[in-house]
């Protein structure tokens, strides 16, 4: 595959087999033949975009949802590249996808972040590929497991299958944050260090949740050294029928794009960036001192029917002990990490007094 330079026309491949940078965009959904026209027209302007991106299928949480158009947007998809001349990529997420997205000519898959956590779809997926050479690009599965991440990977490599890429969509976590993903950028690191022959992308869109956070993420993602960007972009993102929020407009697509590549380009403040990625951190901290806080309460209602003492040095000892040489182990001095949990400590201890406190004037009254 070769991507394209400033006036569309394509540009020589790496060994890869896939174009650098690696710019994948385009519409979260097909919706209709019009979107799909617009939007592709639009990004081959541009010139810098290897492949127009849209889902045909849609795996949605709630079933009352848009699930995508299917094998009638693939007929979109298909006369929309042979009038603008653009590959297309697409996702698949079962045997009979792949089936539909050969039959239709689309140029590049990739497996979404639901379907690689599950090992049997995927080598269901691969199986359907022996044989078949086209580039396939795999998300992060929901958690942060490299090695379920990179299980997928040597699936399609088993197959047989040449240009093997992977796209990092930031991570489900059960707290609130700017971020609709956290990014965990160590993850998408990680991956690309362990295997140096493989195109590691970011998708801005997905990790952000929000338009206004996709040109920060994206700076920040090919400043740590990602190999390029799927990112969403809809003609009217009002409208769209499915993550309206997070999709940019071709005319904001086209000047991020000037601004990440362009040597002239205006460049997002990185104190901006640093300071927006520490709230979401600081965030997901808050979360998770709540969460161990409950939990020291119900232990304070174990201990009230155990008749144990709330204090017991020997296991604090065990757990500083523990928490000092894993922080060593990731580069934190013990000093700080002591203070910390200390202080930690202490509130927990408190709130298992409130806790045994409220147990007993339950008691009186029981």
């Amino acid at each position: 595959m070769k991507r394209m330079n400033e006036k569309g026309s394509r540009g020589e491949a790496d060994k890869s087999g896939f174009c650098s940078p690696l710019i994948v965009a385009g519409p979260c959904s097909a919706e209709s033949p019009e979107q799909l026209l617009n939007v592709a027209q639009e990004l081959k302007s541009i010139g810098k975009v290897c492949y127009l991106r849209a889902g045909v299928w849609k795996p949605r949480t709630s079933p009352n949802s848009f699930e995508g158009h299917g094998i009638e947007a693939l007929k979109w998809l298909k006369e929309v590249k042979q009038e603008v001349g653009i590959p297309f990529a697409t996702e698949v997420a079962t045997e009979k996808h792949v089936y539909e997205a050969l039959k239709y000519g689309a140029d590049l898959l990739w497996i979404g972040a639901r379907t690689v956590s599950n090992p049997f779809a995927v080598q269901e997926i691969a199986s359907a590929l022996r044989g078949v050479q086209i580039p396939v690009m795999v998300k992060n599965p929901l958690s942060p497991d490299l090695k379920l991440w990179e299980g997928a990977i040597k699936r399609l490599q088993m197959v047989g299958i040449n240009d093997i890429g992977a796209i990092h969509r930031g991570f489900t976590t059960w707290h609130s944050s700017p971020f609709r993903n956290s990014p965990l950028w160590e993850v998408g690191l990680q991956l690309k260090a362990l295997n140096p022959n493989i195109k590691v992308i970011s998708d801005p869109s997905h990790i952000g949740g929000d338009w206004k956070y996709v040109e920060l993420l994206s700076n920040r993602a090919i400043s740590l050294g990602f190999d390029g960007l799927m990112v969403e972009v809809h003609p009217s993102p009002g409208d769209a029928l499915s993550d309206a929020n997070q999709q940019l407009t071709p005319a904001q697509f086209r000047v991020m794009l000037k601004n990440l590549f362009d040597p002239n380009g205006f460049k997002t403040d990185l104190m901006l960036e640093l300071r927006t990625e520490i709230d979401a951190m600081d965030e997901l901290l808050v979360w998770a001192l709540s969460q161990r806080m409950a939990i020291a309460s119900e232990i304070a209602r174990v201990k009230v029917k155990r008749g144990q003492n709330i204090v017991q040095p020997d296991r604090w000892q065990e757990v500083l002990k523990r928490v000092v040489g894993k922080g060593s182990e990731m580069g934190l001095r013990s000093e700080f990490l002591k203070k910390l949990f200390n202080s930690i400590h202490r509130e927990s201890l408190q709130q298992q007094e409130v806790t045994i406190g409220e147990k007993s004037e339950m008691t009186k009254f029981s």
